[in-house]
C-alpha cells in the first residue's frame, strides 16, 4: 500500500528535511524501468530518489519491497490515467474504436520518440521476475487485468455504439489487444522502425472490424 505522508529525513547537523514519499518512488521506478530490477543497485535507487541509505530503509524497508511497491505506484498513476484517458476518448470520440486505435497510434509515437525508458514497466517486469518473485508477479498480473478490463469496457461500448462488430466476443478481443498493445512495446525495445510498429499497431485493431 503506497502512503501519502511525507517522511522526515534527518541530516547530521540534527535539522529535518521532508521529501516526498510520492516523488520517490516515482524516480525509483524510473530506475527499475530503465536497468531492470537486478541491475538497479542500491546507489542507483538512493541517488535517484534523494535520500539517504538510513531513509531509504526506514521508508521503503529494502530494495524488493520497494520495487513491490514502485509496481503500486505505476498501477495507481501511470495506468490509471491511460485507462481513464480510454474511457474519456471513447466518449469524446462516440466511437470505441477510434479511441481504441489512438491508443496504439500514440504508443507508436511514443516508441519512436525514444525518449525515456522504452517499453511497458509492467511488461519489462514481468519478463525480468515474474517466474522468480511471486509477489511482484501478482502485481503486474493484476495491472496487465486492469489494462485488459479497459479495453473490455471499451469494446462493450463500441458495440452498443456500432463502432465495433457486434458478432465478437468482448472479452476475447479485449485479450487479443492487450496482448498486442504488450508485443508492440517490447517490439518497439528491439526495432523502432516506424513502419514496422504501424503495421502492427494497425493489424491489431483491425480485429475489431
Amino acid at each position: 500500500m503506497i502512503l501519502d505522508r511525507r517522511v522526515h529525513n534527518y541530516h547530521s547537523m540534527g535539522r529535518p528535511r521532508e521529501f516526498d514519499e510520492q516523488q520517490a518512488l516515482e524516480q525509483a521506478m524510473h530506475v527499475f524501468w530503465a536497468k531492470g530490477y537486478e541491475a538497479a543497485s542500491l546507489c542507483d535507487l538512493i541517488q535517484a530518489m534523494d535520500i539517504s541509505k538510513s531513509s531509504f530503509y526506514d521508508t521503503f524497508g529494502g530494495k524488493n519491497e520497494l520495487f513491490n511497491a514502485t509496481l503500486d505506484w505505476y498501477r495507481n498513476t501511470v495506468q490509471a490515467k491511460f485507462i481513464e484517458k480510454l474511457l474519456t476518448r471513447t466518449q469524446e470520440l462516440g466511437s470505441a474504436r477510434a479511441a481504441i486505435a489512438e491508443v496504439f497510434d500514440m504508443t507508436v509515437a511514443t516508441a519512436t520518440n525514444r525518449e525515456g525508458p522504452q517499453g511497458c514497466f509492467l511488461g519489462n517486469c514481468a519478463v525480468e521476475v515474474s517466474s522468480s518473485d511471486p509477489v511482484a508477479a501478482a502485481r503486474i498480473r493484476a495491472g496487465i487485468s486492469a489494462t485488459e478490463n479497459a479495453f473490455h469496457d471499451a469494446i462493450l461500448t463500441g458495440q452498443s455504439q456500432g463502432s465495433i462488430a457486434a458478432t465478437h466476443n468482448p472479452r476475447a478481443l479485449a485479450r487479443s489487444l492487450t496482448s498486442s498493445l504488450n508485443g508492440l512495446r517490447v517490439t518497439a525495445k528491439v526495432d523502432p522502425e516506424e513502419a514496422t510498429l504501424r503495421d502492427i499497431a494497425h493489424l491489431a485493431v483491425s480485429v475489431l472490424d
